[in-house]
């Protein structure tokens, strides 16, 4: 069913006011904006046609009306303006992530943070997924006798260690030429892309260690698809108590124990880790606790591969338009920063203080 301008510029006139204020909005209301030519009569008319059609609610305590996500919907495709952020945003926003690129760990902390400041919402990271990540280096460190630490480096800048059993009669200096061996073997692969290289490939004298060298990858890569649900990162969570919509106690409370799910939260963004920006409104959530609420997601990539995603969630009347402006800028900030990880190659390895004598002495 199309929609007259008239009552478009009704129900857009509506959703600003009522993301501004969060108090339903009256005709009155309406008639005494200056671009709003049209008298109170005739815009009580419009309302109710647009309530009867879903676009509109009317709260059991107020004669105003409210959008349902049928409005926002509506609003965001077609209605919003979205406008970039201005000089002074855009440089506190890039300053703040660029004091942190010393370690990919704190920057999704500080995008985390940076993130809730500037939308007054509660911020979700996931952090780089490593199966789109690629190797930079392997190191294995041993530290008693049958132990050792395997470091893989990777070209986010991202540092994983694992803990491995060894034969106690495996020398350091074999350890470490298998390092040696595999980092050549598997530079600038991806993890399961580097278990079939190992599988498929032995060279020389370490021909015999091709069985170790397996069975490490394969716990490796056993650890660390057990910690995938776990990496998520979020700032401002106490945000939501900022929102009149969650003034109610136990609302808050269903609210915060959603944020405790750390596997719910990971799914809510690996599903969007495909498009570049979406957005869920209400019921379009298929998490039944996110019903009420909004979802806004960006993704971030290193060379043009996209490797995490990020965004905010809260009530569904949020600043859309200013959202997704900030996501916007936030995407190509992460993006340059991770483009930068790159080079020099070996500088995250060196600077997280793993080498072949760490924990050994000299």
């Amino acid at each position: 069913m199309s929609i007259s301008k008239r009552k478009l510029m009704i129900l857009k006139a509506i959703i600003d006011d009522y993301i501004m204020t969060g108090t339903p909005v009256g005709s009155r209301t309406l008639a005494k904006r200056e671009d709003m030519h049209i008298s109170p009569a005739t815009i009580r008319n419009e309302m109710a046609d647009l309530e009867e059609e879903g676009y509109l609610e009317q709260p059991h305590t107020s004669a105003g009306r409210t959008p349902s996500d049928k409005a926002y919907r509506l609003y965001v495709d077609t209605l919003m303006n979205v406008s970039t952020l201005n000089a002074e945003e855009i440089e506190f926003l890039q300053h703040y992530l660029n004091t942190k690129v010393n370690q990919v760990n704190n920057v999704i902390e500080a995008t985390a943070q940076v993130l809730s400041e500037m939308t007054n919402l509660t911020s979700l990271v996931l952090v780089p997924q490593l199966e789109k990540t690629e190797i930079k280096r392997i190191q294995i460190v041993k530290i008693s006798l049958n132990k050792a630490l395997v470091v893989l480096i990777f070209n986010t800048g991202t540092v994983k260690d694992v803990l491995i059993t060894v034969p106690s009669e495996m020398e350091d200096s074999h350890l470490e030429n298998i390092s040696n061996w595999l980092t050549e073997l598997v530079v600038n692969k991806r993890l399961e892309e580097a278990m079939k290289q190992v599988k498929y490939f032995a060279k020389g004298d370490l021909k015999e260690h091709k069985v170790f060298a397996e069975q490490l990858l394969g716990a490796v890569l056993k650890n660390l698809h057990a910690q995938a649900g776990k990496d998520v990162v979020l700032g401002g969570a106490k945000n939501i108590f900022n929102h009149p919509e969650y003034q109610n106690v136990d609302k808050a409370k269903r609210f915060l124990a959603l944020l405790e799910t750390k596997d719910t939260l990971y799914k809510i963004l690996a599903a969007n880790n495909d498009m570049e920006f979406t957005i869920r409104i209400g019921r379009e959530n298929a998490i039944p606790e996110l019903k009420n609420m909004s979802v806004i997601t960006a993704t971030y990539r290193i060379s043009n591969e996209k490797i995490g995603t990020f965004g905010v969630i809260g009530p569904t009347r949020m600043d859309y338009a200013r959202i997704l402006s900030v996501l916007h800028c936030m995407s190509s900030s992460m993006n340059e920063i991770f483009m930068h990880s790159l080079e020099p190659e070996d500088n995250n390895y060196e600077n997280n203080g793993y080498g072949s004598n760490n924990g050994k002495g000299k």
